[in-house]
């Protein structure tokens, strides 16, 4: 894992999401503020991706595409939600035979069957390979 002397907002989006991973079951708020954090923090390495290109030559289209992107669209809507509404809209299971291991078994976005953690770390993913392409076509 990144040191948090990283100070890009992806490794702090990543930082935050480990931290969710970690919760116990019995850490549910402590769970959901770090999946808030890592949510905000990756739609901040969007806007900081773009103050640091938007004057570049072919940054306008590139990035209009970009804005049709699941991954962007998700930390988008996620994001705007948290800090405009309340809480993540996230699914919770209510396991009736086994307990979960951890808090992350019980918060989803997609289906019950993928943990939320899970689908915020593969967008992360995706954003970061965004980071990337963006800086090397504009950087």
């Amino acid at each position: 894992m990144a040191t948090l002397f990283q100070r890009d907002a992806i490794t702090r989006a990543r930082f935050f999401l480990d931290l969710a991973r970690r919760c116990s079951p019995t850490e549910r708020d402590e769970f959901e503020a770090f999946v808030e954090a890592a949510i905000v923090f990756a739609r901040a390495s969007l806007h900081r991706l773009k103050t640091r290109y938007e004057k570049q030559p072919g940054w306008k289209e590139w990035w209009e595409d970009l804005l049709h992107d699941e991954a962007v669209l998700f930390f988008r809507t996620e994001r705007d939600h948290v800090l405009k509404e309340g809480p993540p809209k996230v699914g919770q299971v209510v396991p009736l035979r086994k307990q979960a291991d951890s808090a992350a078994g019980f918060y989803y976005f997609e289906s019950p069957d993928v943990p939320a953690t899970l689908t915020v770390d593969r967008h992360l993913g995706r954003i970061q390979q965004l980071l990337d392409e963006a800086t090397q076509r504009f950087g």
